[in-house]
């Protein structure tokens, strides 16, 4: 039996799930109420944060489980 964490769709989206969390708490250690366009409301930096949290847990699921370990051998 797989473990969640070697399954890519929910290694991904605890990487969506994380990057949420840390977007909020980037609005609200920095908080900007005039002029800023990214971090005048909480739901542009939880989006953000979403959209790199599961970029970068996507990136770290292929690095950690490569699909074909001879292709990734072959490329060095």
């Amino acid at each position: 039996m797989k473990t969640i964490l070697q399954t890519e769709k929910y290694f991904t989206a605890l990487g969506y799930v994380i990057g949420a969390i840390l977007g909020y708490i980037y609005f609200k250690l920095n908080p900007c109420t005039t002029g800023c366009a990214l971090r005048s409301t909480p739901y542009a930096t939880i989006i953000m944060g979403l959209l790199l949290g599961g970029i970068v847990f996507q990136y770290l699921f292929e690095i950690i489980n490569p699909k074909n370990k001879k292709d990734v051998k072959n490329n060095h």
